[in-house]
């Protein structure tokens, strides 16, 4: 992978979840020589992170976006009504409707969240229609990296 985001010859940002199992440099081989961004979330969301990627496409200008989802994910074991059910026992009266209303990105099949949210980015008027958008999918077990198409 690290060699198709070089032949570029441009940057590229990651998207990622947060979880502390994960080394997106390590995984996908990158080092200092190749520009590269994480933006890492709970799950690796699109919907959640696309501000943030819009951002970076103005400002560095990549080539490529990778969003990238891991087997034995905290949201293919929590999903979003368990979470709104926990954020309703504690958050204030008025924020129930904010709450309800909130994706917090539940993840039943992962190669099916990665084709969503390529889907969303590709379908997005903030991101360029030149970026590369890349699903990938990796296996926290076996350290497999796969493309989803």
């Amino acid at each position: 992978m690290s060699a198709a985001m070089r032949a570029s010859g441009k940057g590229v940002v990651v998207l990622s979840c947060s979880d502390p199992r994960l080394n997106p440099y390590q995984i996908l081989g990158l080092d200092h020589t190749l520009k590269a961004t994480m933006v890492r979330n709970a799950g690796g969301r699109v919907f959640d992170a696309i501000r943030t990627l819009a951002t970076l496409q103005t400002i560095g200008a990549p080539g490529t976006i990778v969003v990238m989802h891991h087997t034995d994910c905290g949201l293919t074991h929590y999903h979003d009504r368990d979470i709104k059910d926990a954020l309703l026992q504690f958050a204030p009266a008025d924020a129930h409707d904010l709450i309800e209303a909130t994706r917090f990105g539940e993840i039943i099949d992962v190669e099916d969240s990665i084709r969503e949210d390529v889907a969303i980015l590709k379908a997005s008027p903030l991101i360029k229609n030149s970026t590369r958008i890349v699903g990938l999918s990796y296996d926290i077990n076996t350290g497999i990296l796969s493309e989803v198409k």
